[in-house]
């Protein structure tokens, strides 16, 4: 039987998302999947759709912190404020990092992309090519890519004829892709 205390409970948990202590701890697994036993030696690209800006300041904190604990420096750059700059940016200094590999033996820096989302329409192709073809290659940085909407994602990285197809895994958390797919309130 269930109570109508219950339903209303579960009703305010789905307009507020869950408990702030729920959301650590999803970013905290996030964070242990992603840096890994093997990483930094091996840890292909990923990708996360946050369904708030608080999810995706836990996703970045517990990611850090856990990159940091492994002696993986961390970085993050936001590419939102002008996308095609900064993506440029990005890709520039892969062409310096790829000819410095054969040289160098350090450990690999982790590359957090906030809002790569930005780019998950046709109009943004044109920065995400140059990007694919030095970033595939790429074995200075490890690659999070990070975005809101989970429709840009998957354009940008499931579609066949996009420059990323496949380029990372989606390593979204269940919940999030419940409540993205579902129409449910996010976070």
């Amino acid at each position: 039987m269930v109570r109508a205390k219950d339903v209303s409970a579960r009703e305010d948990s789905e307009r507020t998302g869950p408990a702030p202590e729920s959301l650590q701890a999803i970013a905290e697994q996030v964070a242990s999947a992603f840096i890994h036993r093997l990483a930094p030696s091996f840890r292909p690209p990923a990708r996360i759709v946050c369904p708030s800006d608080e999810a995706e300041q836990a996703i970045v904190d517990a990611v850090a912190a856990a990159a940091a604990a492994r002696g993986i420096p961390a970085e993050v750059i936001d590419v939102r404020p002008a996308p095609a700059a900064r993506l440029d940016a990005v890709t520039a200094r892969l062409v310096t990092s790829v000819d410095e590999s054969a040289d160098s033996e350090s450990v690999p820096t982790l590359l957090i992309i906030l809002g790569f989302d930005v780019f998950g329409d046709d109009a943004h192709d044109g920065p995400t090519y140059p990007f694919r073809s030095r970033f595939q290659f790429d074995k200075q940085f490890l690659w999070l890519f990070v975005g809101r909407e989970a429709s840009r994602m998957r354009f940008l990285f499931g579609g066949h004829q996009r420059p990323l197809y496949r380029a990372a895994g989606d390593i979204t958390p269940e919940d999030w892709r419940a409540t993205q797919q579902h129409g449910r309130p996010s976070i």
